[in-house]
């Protein structure tokens, strides 16, 4: 019984990282800090989803801490290149969109539900890692990678140089001119 309390555990966290994933989709008025926001509950939920797989929190504890430094770039960025535009929610308007979320978890759930895709993780030791073979080969040409740079590491490299490139330019820009970002309109 504590292993089908953890699985429904798991599988709920599944299911508001999907509603996460729909939200932005839906809401027309989307302020940066919602997004910043949201990125934010999507990197918690993959972080226990990472310690209840990997079973070593270091992993998810590293993967926590860049993230939420980038998220703190992005953040220092909007604030010096946007307005200052209120964050405000309108009730009616959020429960609109809060009654379509409930509409999709129970449209969720009932697929969880009748497609015994429960009983399929219970069947198959979902969470022991000796089954992530029967997902990623190994042969002897290939070194092993970390698992985000597995297929796209010229990709990621490529978004980092210019990540830094931009970061260079603002900054370069801002001590030219002595002044922030968010007044270089004014001169």
């Amino acid at each position: 019984m504590k292993n089908f309390d953890f699985l429904m555990i798991y599988v709920l966290m599944d299911l508001i990282m999907i509603m996460i994933m729909i939200l932005p989709s839906n809401l027309y008025y989307f302020h940066p800090l919602t997004m910043g926001l949201l990125l934010i509950l999507y990197v918690i939920i993959i972080t226990f989803k990472m310690n209840f797989i990997l079973n070593n929190y270091w992993y998810s504890y590293i993967l926590f801490l860049v993230m939420v430094g980038g998220l703190m770039i992005l953040f220092m960025y909007f604030t010096s290149l946007m307005n200052n535009e209120l964050f405000y929610f309108k009730l009616k308007y959020n429960i609109f969109h809060m009654m379509k979320l409930m509409i999709y978890s129970f449209f969720f759930i009932y697929m969880i539900l009748s497609n015994n895709y429960l009983n399929y993780i219970l069947n198959m030791n979902y969470f022991e890692m000796k089954n992530f073979n029967y997902f990623f080969e190994f042969n002897s040409n290939n070194m092993y990678k970390n698992l985000m740079m597995d297929f796209s590491l010229s990709m990621n490299l490529y978004m980092i140089i210019y990540l830094f490139l931009m970061m260079v330019s603002v900054v370069i820009i801002c001590n030219k001119t002595k002044i922030p970002l968010r007044q270089m309109s004014l001169i």
